[in-house]
């Protein structure tokens, strides 16, 4: 019925709801006509994800500056658009690299397990399990593994 009122074929009709056919917007608008409804309607696109459920483990392995000195990144909220934090999962092992960074925003480190050594500009510090660190990330700062055991940590990036 829909496609006699809008003077199109059935099957052009189908083609278009199943994207199989791109249609010219002249199309689209005796569509929405017929069907009482605004041609804007057919091009609003999908909504943007109101939350990211990540499964213990089902980050999204990512490469980030650390990469380079051997650290592994996984990513627990890749899905989420628009994002102001980037949270990670960043385990550092033995035999990784000390790594120096500077990067605008600010980063805050809460660690799960292992040691780290952390310098922010001049102050060295050694966190263990269950310290938490928020800093300047414009500032220097450079972390190393403490111990023979990999240290692992949350790691949020905030713009």
């Amino acid at each position: 019925m829909v496609a006699r009122r809008a003077g199109i074929t059935k099957s052009t009709l189908s083609k278009i709801e199943n994207g199989q056919v791109s249609s010219p917007i002249a199309t689209l608008i005796v569509i929405a006509k017929a069907l009482n409804a605004r041609v804007s309607e057919f091009l609003q696109e999908e909504a943007a994800p109101r939350f990211v459920l990540t499964r213990k483990g089902q980050g999204s392995a990512i490469a980030r500056n650390g990469s380079k000195f051997g650290y592994s990144y996984e990513a627990l909220a890749a899905d989420f658009p628009g994002k102001s934090v980037e949270p990670f999962l960043l385990t550092v092992s033995p035999g990784d690299k000390e790594g120096h960074f500077r990067h605008p925003g600010h980063e805050f480190i809460h660690l799960l397990s292992g040691r780290i050594a952390f310098t922010v500009g001049e102050e060295r510090m050694e966190l263990g399990p269950g310290d938490s660190l928020y800093f300047d990330a414009t500032l220097p700062h450079i972390l190393k593994l403490a111990g023979d055991k990999p240290a692992r940590f949350l790691c949020l990036f905030i713009q």
